[in-house]
C-alpha cells in the first residue's frame, strides 16, 4: 500500500474542486491517505507566495478564469466571489485532525466544508456552521469540536504547516507520494497514475 501526503485547505477553491475526484481515486486505488491541513499564511511567506487578493490584477483575472474553467469542467458549482472568503479556517481543520485522530472518515465534513464557503455562503469560521457541518456529516458536533480546541490539535495543526513548509509545499491542494510532488488538482491524474505504478 502507497501513501500519499495531501496538503489542502478547507477554504481552497482548488482543493474544493479536486475534492470528488481525488476521493474516488482513494476509493479505486490502494493508498493510504495522511490529511495535513494547512495554514496558508505561513506557507506563503515562506515560500514566496502572495494571498489572492495581494496578487497583480492580471494574475487575480487568470485566476478567476481558471476557477470557473474548471467549475465547468467537473461541473462542481462554485461561486468566484464567496461572501466568506478568506476566513480563518482553524477550528474546521482542527475539527477534522480531530475526525482521523478519533479513527473516523473525515471525507464527508471535508467536503462539506468545502462547499459551506464556495456553494452555499456559508462561514466556516463560525463555530455554529462547523458544528451543523459535523452533525449532517454523522459526528458527535460537540465533541468533535472540543477535542479539536485542545493543545495536542492545535499543536499538530502547527505541526502540519511546518511539514508542509520542509517538503517543498506552497500551494493547495498538494500531493505528495514518496518524492514526487503533484502541486493542483489539475495534476490528478498523474496522481493516480503513479499510485498505480
Amino acid at each position: 500500500m502507497k501513501t500519499l501526503h495531501y496538503y489542502f485547505g478547507l477554504i481552497s477553491p482548488f482543493s474544493y474542486l479536486g475534492h470528488d475526484e481525488f476521493r474516488e481515486i482513494v476509493d479505486r486505488d490502494d493508498v493510504k491517505v495522511e490529511f495535513h491541513p494547512i495554514k496558508f499564511g505561513p506557507v506563503f511567506a515562506a515560500t514566496g507566495g502572495v494571498p489572492p487578493a495581494k496578487r497583480s490584477p492580471q494574475r487575480q483575472a487568470l485566476r478567476f478564469q481558471e476557477l470557473r474553467r474548471w467549475s465547468a469542467r467537473k461541473d462542481v458549482p462554485l461561486n468566484l466571489r464567496p461572501k466568506h472568503f478568506p476566513v480563518d479556517e482553524t477550528l474546521a481543520a482542527c475539527c477534522m485532525l480531530a475526525l482521523v485522530e478519533s479513527g473516523a472518515s473525515p471525507w464527508d465534513f471535508i467536503g462539506a466544508a468545502h462547499r459551506a464557503v464556495w456553494a452555499e455562503e456559508r462561514d466556516l469560521s463560525d463555530p455554529a456552521v462547523v458544528k451543523d457541518l459535523l452533525q449532517a456529516a454523522g459526528h458527535n458536533a460537540e465533541a468533535v469540536t472540543a477535542d479539536a480546541q485542545s493543545e495536542a490539535t492545535l499543536a499538530e495543526y502547527a505541526a502540519k504547516t511546518e511539514s508542509a513548509i520542509e517538503n517543498g509545499v506552497f500551494g493547495a491542494p498538494t500531493y505528495v507520494i514518496g518524492e514526487e510532488l503533484f502541486w493542483g488538482q489539475d495534476r490528478l491524474e498523474w496522481v493516480e497514475a503513479l499510485l498505480n505504478e
